[in-house]
């Protein structure tokens, strides 16, 4: 059992550092190549982009990965909760043999 609580703290803790690295990776990635700085010396982000093209494609990217990605995630997660779930009842529920 040690084994188990070690490892599942373990695999917390490096999901939870990814996800603070690629984080601020995406954000700067697409954050940067829209920035300007207009003639009265403020900083303005996404409102300069190279093409429509390349803006249009970071929209769709972001709305994948911030919308629908987690959509899916958390989908399959309930789906796999109410399987085990749904097991276990029938399981408790089923006739002793005998």
């Amino acid at each position: 059992m040690y084994f188990f609580c070690y490892s599942a703290k373990r695999q917390v803790a490096i999901t939870l550092v990814i996800v603070w690295i690629i984080g601020p990776g995406f954000n700067m990635a697409y954050m940067t190549p829209s920035a300007k700085i207009t003639d009265a010396g403020d900083c303005t982000v996404y409102s300069e982009w190279p093409d429509k093209t390349t803006q249009k494609a970071v929209g769709v990217f972001t709305i994948f990965l911030q919308f629908i990605l987690p959509l899916l995630m958390l989908a399959y997660g309930y789906t796999r909760m109410a399987l085990v779930l749904h097991r276990r009842v029938e399981t408790a529920e089923a006739p002793a043999a005998g």
